[in-house]
Parts: C-alpha cells; structure tokens; sequence
C-alpha cells in the first residue's frame, strides 16, 4: 500500500477518509486511543460484562452514529447512556492495571518518601535513583512487551531512556568501583566530563520535557505514567543534590565521588571541554545511533502495516518515532512541509506507513528542540546556580 494512496480510497474502520471535518476529527482521535493500551485480553478482566476490545468497537460505533445522525447536538439521552455506560468498562481495565487503594496509598507515599530524603539526606538521592530505578524500569518494560495492538520495547531507545541507562550505569560502575578499589582507575578528568554532560542534559533537555511532554503526568497508581515521571524528574533532582550538596556527597561517600572541579569552576559556553559542547556531544552520540537503527537496522518499518509490495505486514513492534507522528505531528508535518492533506495524513497513521523524509524532519525537529533545550533551558539553570554560589560566597 503505497503512503501517497488517495484519500477518496483510503477508509479506517468503514469510515471515509474526507467525508467531513468531524468525520476527520474522530479517525485521529481513535489513531491516538489505539496508544492507550484498550486492547486487552478479556482474561485480564476479572468478573468483566464485556471485553475493552468490544466496549472500544461499540464506543466507535456510537460515534459514527452521532456524526451521521447529529444525536450529540440533539441531546439524545439513550446514546449518552450508552457511552458512559462502555466508558464503565474501561475502567475495568484501569482496575486491571492496579488502580486500588493500596497502589495508589504506595505511590503517594513513595512521593512524600522522595521528598523527605531530598531535604533530610540529599546525599542519599542518587542511591535511591539508582534503587527505585531498579524496580520502575524493569516493570515499565514488562508492561511495554506486552502492551497491545504493538510492543512497545522499543520504547526503550528514546533519548531520555537513553540518558537514564547511561546515568544508572554510570553510577552502578562507580558503587562497583568503589567497593573493590577502583575507582582511583577512573580519570577525574572522564568524571568531569560526564558530568558536565549530565549537567546540560538533565537540567535543559529533561526539564524542558518535563514542561512540554503531555504524558509526564503525576498518576500515583499507575506504574507505566510514574515511571515516564521518574525518568524525566529524578535525573535533574539527583544534578541539584550534586551542585547544591556537593560537600555533604563527598563527605557521606569519600571513596565513590571526587567533585573537586565544582570548586575548580566550570563554563557554560566556550571550549570544547565546556558545559554546552559535553551536552552537544552526548546528545549526538544518541541521534547517530538511533538514526542508524531506524534507517539502518529497519526500525522504522517495524509498525507499518503493509509491505513495499501491498501485502499485509503484520506488525508486532512499535517506535516512539510512529506513536509521536500518531499522536498528530504527521498532520503538522504534512500540512506545513509535506503538502498533504489531513486525509492522506490520517491514512499514514493508521498505517503507519511514515517515510524516511517525514522521519528525517521528526529528527531535525529533535535535534532543535533538544540543543535548544541544553543551550537555553541548561544555561538558566547553570546562570542561577552560578550567581547563588557567589552570594554565598559574599
């Protein structure tokens, strides 16, 4: 199936592609539901009246019938009922997922827990990213392998997943090091260099997703929405104990950390051993390899539901490059750069029949944010910590 196909052809689900705009408007909001995970086994529902999977395909029904007939701005008090009554369902499945008294009790109290060691012992912190990162991640990614319609496992090699394996392992060599007597083995010179990219890194990049990223949410019961928190919170909480505490990390830890070059001074701009040029660095170190997998190892025709051929694909894994273009930027993209139309755009991603030339401006439009993110967001921070340091001084 080719991705320029016609979109007078193209159908999802029976409904024409270019009816109308509410016609339109409701194919990208069943796209973007289909990455809620709906889509369950009716045996992971317990005592259910209904499988999430029929309740979904009911749900779709109702509101093609309420475009067709205008029963929504009639008020049609049936149809409401109805749909609320398959929204119950749903719920089921959030059930499922561990929505009860106890996980969510946990997740709040985990968050009070975080908070109380960040201002009692802020030494600790790293350690306690390093140990509830132990437990999110893993159980993240069983999650993800068994997320429906797609595995999500690929998931894993985004950028700020990336930069969190990198800080873990960073931290798991120096814990190693440290207990059998290594750590005089690893450079200060390759300390500071790390750090100063995680400085750029966690204070721009991750900060600004914190801000912008619509699914870094604070959702105490739900493991998949608290981990996504975790990776792109913990990281910058963990760079402030290590500026603003740095004495107190030495002291409770002498054989693991050596932050002499905090004392020693560090630029932000300048050189190629500055704070900018390590963050640069490390995020192009990220772009090259996961460019090489998606156009080089096939990563960016995993998803897609049709062969170069026209046959059916049957796809099995999914990327954060297809479930961001869903989740509407391959409208943007094909509206102001392609020359597409919203059809032809929706058909794509019900496909997921993306190219490499809409991947291509998704990675450029990356890149733009994210040095954006380290050159501005990473400097006000680094400015601010800067001019405190030298009232403290006074």
């Amino acid at each position: 199936m080719s991705s320029e196909q016609s979109s007078t052809d193209s159908t999802a689900d029976g409904v024409p592609a270019a009816e109308s705009e509410e016609a339109l408007d409701f194919r990208s909001s069943m796209i973007m539901t289909q990455d809620w995970n709906l889509d369950v086994d009716s045996d992971e529902l317990d005592d259910s009246p209904a499988t999430v999977t029929d309740a979904r395909q009911t749900f779709q029904n109702l509101v093609r019938s309420a475009i067709k007939y205008d029963t929504f701005k009639k008020g049609e008090a049936d149809t409401v009922r109805r749909i609320i009554e398959h929204i119950e369902l749903v719920s089921l499945k959030k059930s499922a997922e561990g929505f009860n008294r106890v996980n969510f009790s946990v997740g709040v109290l985990n968050c009070f827990f975080i908070c109380w060691v960040l201002g009692a012992y802020p030494e600790y912190i790293w350690l306690l990213y390093l140990i509830e990162a132990v437990y999110f991640i893993p159980r993240k990614f069983y999650n993800m392998w068994r997320a429906k319609p797609l595995n999500q496992a690929f998931y894993y090699l985004d950028f700020c997943w990336f930069t969190n394996f990198f800080a873990m392992a960073y931290f798991a060599i120096i814990v190693i090091s440290g207990i059998f007597g290594f750590n005089d083995d690893i450079q200060n010179g390759i300390r500071e260099v790390i750090f100063k990219a995680a400085l750029g890194v966690f204070c721009g990049v991750l900060v600004c997703a914190n801000l912008a990223l619509p699914f870094v949410a604070c959702l105490f019961h739900d493991v998949n929405t608290m981990t996504g928190l975790f990776i792109h919170l913990m990281p910058p909480v963990v760079m402030y104990t290590f500026v603003w505490y740095n004495d107190r990390i030495v002291e409770a830890w002498p054989n693991l950390f050596n932050l002499s070059y905090l004392e020693d001074g560090l630029t932000y701009y300048g050189g190629t051993d500055s704070i900018a040029s390590c963050s640069t660095a490390f995020y192009f170190t990220w772009w090259v390899i996961y460019v090489c997998f998606m156009l080089g190892g096939g990563g960016i025709d995993l998803p897609k539901k049709f062969k170069p051929d026209g046959s059916p694909a049957n796809p099995r894994y999914d990327t954060v490059f297809h479930s961001t273009m869903r989740d509407g930027v391959c409208i943007l993209i094909g509206k102001f750069f392609r020359g597409r139309s919203k059809a032809d755009s929706l058909t794509l991603m019900e496909t997921n029949m993306f190219d490499k030339i809409d991947f291509c401006l998704y990675m450029v439009f990356h890149m733009i944010a994210s040095l954006s993110a380290i050159f501005l967001s990473g400097y006000l921070c680094f400015k601010s910590i800067k001019r405190t340091r030298t009232l403290h001084r006074l």
